[in-house]
């Protein structure tokens, strides 16, 4: 199979669906993580200093 344009329509399979905890289309399904909150593998959320959106008050 090539890697251009034939393989672009293959992609069907949804990886990431909605986080129960942040509301947001992050939570791998096989993982069973959240990759923007950090459900499912800490209590605490995922928080980074480089990340400054993750300092804001949630609206």
């Amino acid at each position: 199979m090539s890697k251009g344009t034939p393989s672009r329509g293959k992609r069907q399979k949804s990886t990431h669906i909605r986080c129960r905890r942040c509301g947001k289309h992050s939570y791998h399904k096989q993982k069973k993580v959240c990759a923007s909150c950090g459900y499912g593998e800490t209590a605490r959320l995922r928080s980074y200093s480089w990340n400054k959106r993750s300092h804001r008050p949630k609206a």
